[in-house]
């Protein structure tokens, strides 16, 4: 049965979580987390996404993260691809590893982020891998540890999150301890929520996509999605390339259209990239993705390019 487009919000918190076929395990052993953890701090890197929690566990793992400008689903399938390749090299086995499509959870960023982090990183206590909140604390497989900063791992965003339980680091570890210690055994909305969407298999009716806020983000989200999707297909309807972009706003800055293939610093050439970027995006709908491959750039370059993109392109028609 035909399956309905998964909801993406750039911007918007995101619980993701992704299951082995028929409950396998996908980790069997140290070696496969440390594998799946370098493809996850890679795809990381080059989409531009904010990896907030994680934890894997043996036939599944959770992320959550802020999504950027790139699909989720470019991040989602490279990385599960990739992990997926590695793991039927090693295993010598064939077939697929992963279970129908990653589940999403789109999450309004009210205090719904930081219970989302906890149910995150209580997984590995609430299974038994962990015997006590104790051993959590330096637990090498969750990003627990890595907030409270017995572990390193340069991919998650410690940062955000502890912004949100204190001003200083030392108050803030020790709010968020606490708060992670008053979740264990707890049930509330959120976390049934989050586990009826996990459970629930993908089919025309239901894609495995939920929304988690109050009425208007939830309207506001499935709008966003909707003009995002119309976006991405106005270039292609109205036979408008990134060439021709590029040519219209280098015309206008008094530039060869392949004058924008070289970087610049601060200069008319950088200004026109900009320009070219946010019209694609802006107007057209082009996937960052897209425009960071014609550029010959990575994704998190190009975000970086459309935060003074409107400027660049005033006055442009």
């Amino acid at each position: 049965m035909p399956r309905k487009a998964r909801l993406v919000v750039p911007g918007a918190i995101h619980h993701i979580m992704s299951r082995g076929i028929e409950g396998r395990a996908i980790f069997r052993s140290d070696a496969d987390r440390a594998s799946f953890l370098s493809l996850l701090e890679r795809g990381i890197s080059r989409s531009g996404h904010l990896l907030y929690a994680w934890a894997l566990m043996e036939n599944h793992y959770h992320l959550v993260l802020r999504a950027s400008e790139q699909p989720l689903g470019i991040f989602m399938r490279s990385l599960n691809g990739q992990y997926a390749q590695f793991f039927r090299k090693n295993a010598g086995s064939r077939g697929y590893l992963f279970q129908d499509r990653y589940k999403s959870i789109v999450t309004q960023d009210q205090d719904y982020v930081e219970q989302l982090v906890r149910y995150v990183h209580l997984n590995p206590l609430r299974a038994g891998v962990c015997a006590s909140i104790k051993a959590l604390d330096t637990y090498p497989w969750c990003g627990h540890a890595t907030i409270l900063g017995n572990h390193i791992r340069a991919f998650q965003n410690t940062t955000d999150v502890l912004a949100r339980f204190g001003g200083s680091r030392a108050a803030a570890v020790k709010n968020y301890s606490r708060f992670i210690e008053a979740g264990i055994g707890a049930k509330d909305e959120l976390v049934e929520t989050v586990r009826a969407a996990n459970k629930e298999a993908e089919s025309i009716h239901h894609t495995g996509c939920w929304v988690i806020g109050n009425r208007d983000f939830v309207k506001k989200s499935v709008e966003r999605d909707r003009s995002r999707r119309i976006g991405l297909a106005a270039h292609a309807k109205q036979g408008v390339s990134l060439d021709d972009i590029a040519t219209k706003v280098a015309a206008h800055f008094g530039l060869a259209a392949g004058d924008l293939s070289r970087r610049g610093r601060h200069d008319v050439r950088s200004t026109a990239r900009k320009a070219v970027a946010h019209i694609a995006r802006q107007d057209y709908g082009v996937p960052v993705v897209d425009i960071a491959r014609f550029f010959g750039i990575r994704p998190p370059s190009v975000s970086e390019m459309l935060r003074e993109g409107a400027a660049a392109a005033a006055g442009i028609t």
